[in-house]
């Protein structure tokens, strides 16, 4: 269960905002079937956006043991980047695992998406063996701003 670690503003007047969930999974995915070998990483898996809504990020939870690096359509990080390391730009899920193993990475700010965007996933093995990846998720927890087609 996703709930917000900070207070935020409700939208400005007249958008309305509605509670959202994308998810990168085997369901919706096909390149999160089969499975990433040790110390291997996969090409950039798009997940393409709604176009009734801009969606605002909140949160991540992650759900399995691969380290991964979210980047909008044009491949800037979402997540740190640039460093001379690759494994270093992508996120650990477990640095941030309960008991239960749902890594949740709350944002201190937010993401905007717009309409029909893309956000674009990549994940690195940086275990000693082959995971699978149909046991794999992520689930983005934000929400959409709706006015009619548009509200920013």
């Amino acid at each position: 269960m996703y709930r917000p670690q900070f207070a935020y503003n409700p939208p400005d007047s007249p958008c309305q905002a509605q509670k959202c969930q994308y998810s990168f999974d085997q369901t919706n995915l096909p390149a999160l079937t089969g499975s990433l070998a040790a110390n291997g990483q996969t090409g950039r898996i798009p997940l393409k956006l709604d176009k009734d809504a801009p969606f605002i990020l909140r949160g991540i939870v992650s759900q399995g043991t691969l380290s991964f690096r979210l980047e909008d359509k044009d491949g800037n990080g979402l997540s740190d980047s640039e460093n001379a390391v690759n494994s270093t730009n992508f996120e650990l899920p477990k640095e941030y695992s309960n008991p239960g193993g749902a890594g949740l990475i709350a944002l201190e700010g937010e993401v905007y998406a717009p309409i029909g965007g893309t956000i674009v996933l990549i994940l690195l093995n940086n275990t000693s063996g082959t995971v699978n990846l149909n046991t794999f998720a992520i689930n983005l927890h934000g929400e959409k701003r709706y006015q009619g087609e548009k509200c920013q």
